[in-house]
Formats: C-alpha cells, structure tokens, sequence
C-alpha cells in the first residue's frame, strides 16, 4: 500500500479511473482504497471535472429522412399480420423481418458514419482560470494515411481579434520547444489535418497550447502571443 502514497502514481491512477482504462481488482483496490482516503477522492473529482467536457465532445447525429422512411415502410408492412397469428411461425417472422430490417439500414451508403479509429489520446484545455475550454483528441497515427486532429470547443471563448489569429501547438514535455500544429478557427467543431513528419511524435505529447498571433501564424516557429488555453495530454489506449 505504501507505492499509493506516489503522487504521480496517484494522479495516474485517478485518470484511469475516471477514463474507465482502470479495470478487475486494480479498480476494486482503488475504490475500496478511496474510501478513507480524502486526498484521493479530491484528486478522482478534479479529473472528472477536466474530463466531464469529453462527454459533450462528441455530438448528436441525426439519420436521414431515408432511414425513417424505410422503418415506416417495414412497420407498415408488418401491420397487414393478421391479428390472431400469435404464434411460433408469426415470432420467427417477426425476428426475420427484424434481421432484414437491420441489414437493410446497414447497406445504405450514409446512413451511418463510418466507424472511426478510437480516440488514443485526449487534452482537455483549460483557460487561464482552470476551466475547460477546448477538447482536442486523435486517434493513433501511426498507422494512418490521413493524421488528424479534433478539435471541440465546449464554452464560449473570446473572439478572435482582426489581423490575429490563433495557433495550436504541440508540447513535447520536458525542455523540447513547442511544434507548431497549425492554426485553428472558430468553429465549434474542427479537424486539423497534422504534418505526416509529425504525427508519430504525436503518441509521446505532452500537452496541447493555443496562442494568439498575428494573421499569418507565428513569424518565428515559436508562440510570440498569449497562450490562452493549454492541457496536459492522457493516454485512453
């Protein structure tokens, strides 16, 4: 029990927990350990207070007109069943019907987004006042043709001003300078495509920064303007 009291491995744990990453008897011990540990009860709710912004990262997708088209199409055909068949023969129909409904939705093209790469890494960006004002997240990059970014803002933030604008940049930890990812705009949600060269560094950030610059990104290769928002990087995979 002595190894909890490791601040770093407590603040790791607590993560884990929150992201759900902790799992089987390592959580039972964490939870049961919580129970008469303040501290650490303090530090799970300081992580789900960075972390609770993820849960409005991801929005709402509305299917087409087409999808509800179909369904009506299939419940309608199912009301012409005559009433008494309450049978094994009408259930097994039944079922059918309701597998070929579900092959049926999953065959239009669009219907629903293609499955995304899981999400390897997260930052949540609190502004100078410790609240959460950006979620940037990326799935592992390694392996991909198209390196990307998302980027969700998840309050009101301050307008960006003429001639400025503002720039993401990647922080490598330790005494390593800044890399610039690019510059942003105000839509609530982005996707930043990332240089090739640099995505396989993405794996190691450490945290995420935002800037304001001037028009055209920074002039030097290094943030000249105030960093408004910036987070520390957790690892989900």
């Amino acid at each position: 029990m002595a190894s909890y009291k490791d601040p770093q491995l407590r603040d790791g744990l607590a993560a884990e927990y929150v992201i759900g990453t902790l799992r089987g008897r390592a959580r039972e011990r964490f939870e049961a350990l919580m129970r008469y540990d303040y501290e650490l009860r303090r530090t799970v709710a300081a992580w789900e207070a960075r972390l609770t912004p993820l849960a409005t990262a991801a929005g709402e997708i509305a299917p087409p007109a087409r999808v509800w088209q179909a369904i009506s199409k299939r419940i309608g055909g199912a009301q012409h069943v005559a009433n008494g068949l309450a049978g094994l023969g009408f259930w097994r129909g039944l079922a059918i019907a309701s597998t070929a409904l579900m092959l049926l939705l999953a065959t239009y093209t669009g219907v629903a987004p293609r499955p995304e790469a899981p999400m390897a890494m997260v930052a949540v960006m609190n502004d100078d006042k410790g609240q959460p004002a950006l979620v940037v997240s990326w799935p592992p990059m390694k392996a991909m043709r198209d390196p990307h970014i998302r980027i969700k803002v998840v309050q009101a933030h301050p307008a960006m001003e003429p001639g400025t604008s503002w720039e993401m940049w990647m922080l490598p930890g330790g005494k390593a300078a800044p890399i610039s990812l690019g510059l942003i705009t105000t839509d609530r949600d982005q996707v930043m495509k990332v240089n090739p060269a640099l995505a396989p560094k993405m794996g190691d950030a450490w945290g995420i920064a935002m800037s304001v610059e001037p028009g055209r990104g920074s002039p030097t290769g290094a943030p000249t303007g105030p960093v408004i928002f910036k987070g520390q990087c957790v690892k989900i995979l």
